[in-house]
């Protein structure tokens, strides 16, 4: 499991209106489980596909976090929420932060095989 996030315009209200709101939301991905056959403590389990998890949300503007104030701020973050949960939890919602998710990983892993060779190039060089 890990934590990331992904920003994302939802569409809202009339589709020929064209409104969306902008947000960056903050998930938890579960990777895929292979299945397990059967032992001596279990009949085994199925296979699971990968699922992103809502966690939070702030509206952004101008790629920067905007979060709500004023007399209705509970009420605007709580609209929020409910409208990037059900985004989240729908066939797009998944897909993009799966994606999301499955990129920053393959940068994590890169970055630390780029980490490693430049170790040991350093250690090459104070052996020598």
């Amino acid at each position: 499991m890990s934590a990331h996030t992904i920003d994302a315009s939802i569409p809202v209200g009339d589709p020929d209106l064209g409104a969306a709101i902008d947000c960056r939301i903050t998930f938890t991905f579960h990777g895929r489980v292979e299945e397990q056959g059967p032992s001596y403590a279990s009949s085994g389990q199925p296979a699971e596909g990968a699922v992103a998890e809502w966690m939070s949300v702030v509206a952004i503007e101008d790629g920067q976090p905007a979060p709500y104030g004023g007399a209705f701020a509970a009420l605007e973050q709580s609209s929020l929420d409910s409208i990037t949960i059900a985004w989240l939890e729908g066939d797009e919602g998944q897909a993009q932060a799966i994606e999301q998710a499955l990129d920053d990983l393959q940068e994590d892993l890169d970055r630390t095989a780029d980490d490693r060779a430049e170790q040991r190039a350093e250690d090459r060089r104070d052996a020598r």
